[in-house]
C-alpha cells in the first residue's frame, strides 16, 4: 500500500512537472496571444491599479482584477515599471512593459492554482478522509480539464473557487465562536462571488456540511451571544 512519503514524492513531481511545463509555455507566449482573458484581465488589473473603473462587468472578476492590481502596486514599490495604463499605452516600450504584468499575471495565477489544491487537501482532511483518498481526490482534480486550463490561462474561475474553498474551509474550522466562523466565510464568499458570480450555485451544496458542522465537538451555540 502507498504511504504518506511517497505520497509527498508524487506530489513534488507533479509540482516540478507542472511548474516545468508553465514557465515553458509562460515564456514561449506574447501577451497579445489570448484575448479571452489574458488580455481582457491584464488590460482590466492594470485599469484598477490606475485607479479607474473596470470595463469588463460580466462575472464581474473584480476579485481577480483587484488581487492582480495589488501585486502590479507591490512589483511597482520595488522595480522602476509604471502601473498606470495611461502611462504604458503611450509608452515608447508598451510591448515590453505588458509583457512583464503578463509574466507577473500568470506566475501569480500559477501560485494561486497550487494554494487551491492545498486548501482542497484540507478540506478533505477535515472531513475525516484519509490520506488515500485523499491522494485520488487530489490526482482527479489536478488532471481535470477545468484545472489543467487554469493553469496555462488567466481565469476567474479559479480565483472564485479560491475563496469558495476558504470559505468552506472557515467553517469546518474548529472553534467555539460560530458567528465569527459564519462572518469571516461570508466574506470570502463574497469575494468568490465579486470573481466569478455563478459560484453561487456551487454555495448551495454547502447545505451537506451542516451535520459535519453539528456534530464538532468544539462547537457549542450555546456559548455563542452577542
Amino acid at each position: 500500500m502507498i504511504n504518506k512519503k511517497q505520497i509527498r514524492n508524487i506530489y513534488l513531481i507533479l509540482f516540478i512537472l507542472l511548474t516545468t511545463l508553465f514557465y515553458y509555455q509562460l515564456l514561449n507566449q506574447h501577451w497579445s496571444s489570448v484575448l479571452d482573458q489574458d488580455l481582457t484581465i491584464l488590460y482590466n488589473s492594470l485599469l484598477l491599479t490606475s485607479g479607474i473603473e473596470q470595463e469588463y462587468l460580466d462575472h464581474p472578476a473584480f476579485t481577480t482584477f483587484l488581487i492582480n492590481s495589488l501585486i502590479f502596486k507591490i512589483f511597482n514599490f520595488f522595480f522602476d515599471y509604471s502601473n498606470n495604463i495611461d502611462f504604458i499605452l503611450n509608452s515608447k516600450n508598451t510591448n515590453e512593459i505588458l509583457q512583464i504584468y503578463f509574466y507577473i499575471s500568470r506566475s501569480l495565477n500559477f501560485f494561486l492554482n497550487i494554494f487551491l489544491v492545498f486548501l482542497f487537501t484540507k478540506i478533505l482532511k477535515s472531513l475525516k478522509i484519509n490520506y488515500i483518498q485523499r491522494f485520488i481526490f487530489c490526482i482527479i482534480f489536478v488532471f481535470s480539464i477545468g484545472f489543467i486550463i487554469s493553469i496555462f490561462l488567466l481565469r476567474s474561475e479559479n480565483i472564485s473557487l479560491l475563496f469558495l474553498f476558504l470559505s468552506i474551509y472557515t467553517i469546518l474550522k474548529n472553534t467555539n465562536n460560530l458567528y465569527y466562523k459564519f462572518f469571516v466565510s461570508g466574506i470570502f464568499f463574497c469575494f468568490a462571488m465579486l470573481a466569478k458570480m455563478q459560484i453561487i450555485f456551487l454555495y448551495l451544496f454547502l447545505i451537506f456540511l451542516i451535520p459535519q458542522v453539528s456534530t464538532k465537538k468544539a462547537v457549542n451555540f450555546s456559548k455563542n451571544k452577542i
